[in-house]
């Protein structure tokens, strides 16, 4: 650090203390007489803590209302007179500091740049939390349904996370916008390969953009200020960058990462999570690891759920979304939401081009889904997972009638809306936010009046289908030999991908595939890919079904392991709407058998030339069931899914 001295005789006496480079070594030193904004500071604002909100890069003449004696700090600077300096940014979102000593006293005040942040210092701040999916009129509704096992339930809506004020008190930092390409290749330069040996097609495209990105960069080099958002990173991921810029900013990291032998992910207890080992070396210890927080650390950490929604209402108490809901046009929403804009599905787009939120904060709505963490996870179609992604992305769609495109409706995206990321497995973006000395405290929780009681057991559910008479008719005694239907809900055209695979059995969620199985035990592909029956009304039919052209049978690969080395697979088939939400019906526990290998995988099947049983789609979920000749399970739209949970 260097120590340039004016005459001792100057009034201007001056003492700058500045490093011949910013913190961040290599960062281009931009031209201080270009000055691009002028801040004033009153002496006596500096007997508090105080936080200058400033851009990456930015070039800022700091002015003080008092003469300066010494101005000390690491930023590429230089003095104006004796009470301005101007000083660069740096180039990667953080803290730096600018300390000040005056002629009257040896004493240093801090002056703290919150880089590409927002600084919030609530007190006694009442913010709303929570989202009422259901009004009261909708929750006084009984709704009661009969289960195959002759047992009625009680399927009345709920709002699992019912909205509620609350009074909070601490002090925060925030990224303003979702974490850039820049950022991520920067920080993580040493974790990020050159070359990957993942053979996973999707996978092995994500890691080679990335291998690209750092190839394409130098290091130490400028993110600019909008920089595109990362959008394909995963939730371990987004822990490791937590990490790293706590320890690069001298702070205790949050996260403690060791590997576990698991088979899904879990919150196992308050600040102890398994989650999956989805990093740049994919699987190269353990398919799971551990994840402890360090309760002691006050650094950088992703969002929990609740905080998540405190920010992205950013004071609003009264409406749906920053927008307002669901009434307002497509445009009114493009203000806030890059929705409908993407062109790469491994790309977003810059941050910040859009209006902010009543908080500050920019893209919280589309652009790239953000990671957030549960403490204690409300959502029981999420089974308790550690995670999920909130605030939609540049897919969302525009047209409700793109019935091929998995991703959600524009007017279906609101404050309450979540993504499933069940082992977070699922790629996307996130921002990171800091609780400055551990210090923040929540109050006077109070739930709306919609709320419902906690201890009652409830179920999404829809009714959906008619009987079969036509066919049933036609069977008589002989039934035809093909009565497979050419149309059904999925149009023949259902995209294999919208099947959605979890625990060791999900490299991607595209890697299944229905069909029919071959002389040879393969599986090849027919149409329609899933053949749609609206009813199943007897054993007879089921065993008719079971042996004609409506049976499939479904093939997925499997990451190569010790662990999944195994001669057959069981797991648990669930339905979920396209929200990820659940249909409340049973679900169904199956069998995968081990046939060979494929392109680095192991491939399971349902059924095999010597076990297993056909598959069977029924849209009427009184028929689900494991039978003695053939699984049935429950479609009732295209955009269904289906949660695989691996269970041995």
């Amino acid at each position: 650090m260097n120590r340039i001295l004016f005459p001792a005789f100057s009034l201007l006496a001056l003492c700058i203390l500045l490093c011949t480079a910013c913190s961040d070594d290599a960062q281009y030193k931009a031209d201080l007489s270009q000055i691009q904004r002028t801040i004033d500071i009153a002496r006596d604002s500096l007997s508090n803590e105080l936080w200058l909100e400033v851009e990456k890069n930015e070039v800022i003449k700091l002015c003080l209302d008092s003469k300066v004696r010494t101005w000390e700090t690491k930023l590429h600077s230089k003095s104006l007179n004796d009470s301005c300096l101007a000083f660069q940014v740096p180039t990667l979102i953080g803290v730096d500091t600018i300390n000040v000593k005056f002629f009257d006293t040896d004493s240093a005040h801090k002056i703290n740049l919150a880089v590409g942040m927002k600084y919030f210092n609530f007190k006694n701040e009442e913010v709303l939390l929570g989202y009422n999916k259901y009004n009261e009129e909708e929750l006084n509704q009984l709704i009661l349904c009969n289960m195959k096992n002759g047992t009625t339930i009680n399927c009345s809506h709920k709002n699992h996370d019912p909205e509620r004020f609350v009074s909070i008190t601490g002090s925060y930092l925030i990224d303003k916008y979702p974490v850039t390409n820049c950022e991520i290749t920067q920080l993580l330069w040493d974790s990020i390969p050159s070359k990957t040996s993942i053979v996973n097609k999707e996978l092995k495209e994500i890691m080679e953009r990335w291998g690209a990105r750092k190839r394409a960069s130098k290091r130490n080099e400028n993110c600019i200020t909008k920089d595109s958002a990362a959008c394909t990173i995963f939730l371990l991921q987004a822990m490791k960058y937590a990490n790293a810029r706590s320890v690069r900013e001298g702070l205790k990291p949050y996260y403690r990462i060791s590997p576990i032998d698991a088979a899904e992910s879990k919150i196992i207890s308050y600040g102890r999570y398994i989650i999956g080992n989805y990093d740049f070396d994919l699987y190269s210890q353990d398919l799971f690891v551990q994840v402890y927080i360090d309760e002691t650390s006050d650094g950088y950490r992703l969002p929990y759920y609740d905080e998540w929604m405190m920010f992205a209402r950013g004071g609003d108490k009264k409406n749906k979304a920053p927008w307002g809901d669901s009434s307002v046009t497509f445009e009114e929403t493009a203000k806030y939401a890059r929705f409908a804009t993407w062109e790469d599905y491994y790309e977003s787009e810059p941050v910040g081009q859009l209006l902010p939120n009543g908080y500050g904060l920019y893209d919280m709505f589309g652009l790239v889904e953000e990671h957030v963490l549960f403490k204690k996870n409300p959502f029981p179609t999420l089974y308790g997972r550690p995670s999920c992604l909130k605030g939609g992305s540049n897919q969302v769609k525009k047209d409700e009638k793109n019935t091929f495109d998995m991703n959600p409706y524009w007017k279906d995206v609101n404050y309450g809306y979540y993504h499933s990321n069940y082992n977070g497995g699922r790629k996307g973006g996130f921002r990171l936010i800091r609780n400055i000395g551990n210090n923040v405290k929540w109050s006077n929780d109070k739930v709306q009046k919609n709320e419902v009681k906690s201890n009652e057991k409830s179920y999404d559910f829809t009714t959906i289908g008619k009987e079969l008479d036509s066919l049933l008719n036609s069977l008589k005694k002989e039934p035809p030999k093909k009565i497979v239907p050419q149309t059904d809900t999925t149009t023949q055209k259902r995209k294999q991908e919208k099947v959605v695979f979890e625990g060791y059995i999900k490299p991607l969620s595209r890697d299944i595939l229905f069909g029919v199985l071959s002389d040879k035990g393969s599986v090849v592909t027919d149409t329609p890919a899933i053949p749609l029956i609206d009813k199943i009304p007897n054993d007879w039919i089921r065993s008719f079904f079971a042996n004609s052209n409506f049976a499939r049978v479904a093939k997925v690969w499997v990451i190569k392991h010790p662990k999944t080395n195994v001669k057959k697979i069981k797991a648990r088939i669930s339905l979920l709407k396209s929200d990820s939400t659940s249909y409340g019906f049973n679900p169904v526990n199956i069998e995968l058998y081990k046939r060979g290998e494929e392109g680095g995988f192991y491939v399971f099947q349902t059924m095999t030339n010597s076990k297993g049983k056909p598959l069977l789609f029924s849209k009427d979920e009184s028929d689900i069931g494991n039978y003695e000749d053939a699984v049935i399970l429950c479609l009732k739209n295209d955009s269904d899914l289906f949660y695989y949970q691996m269970l041995k």
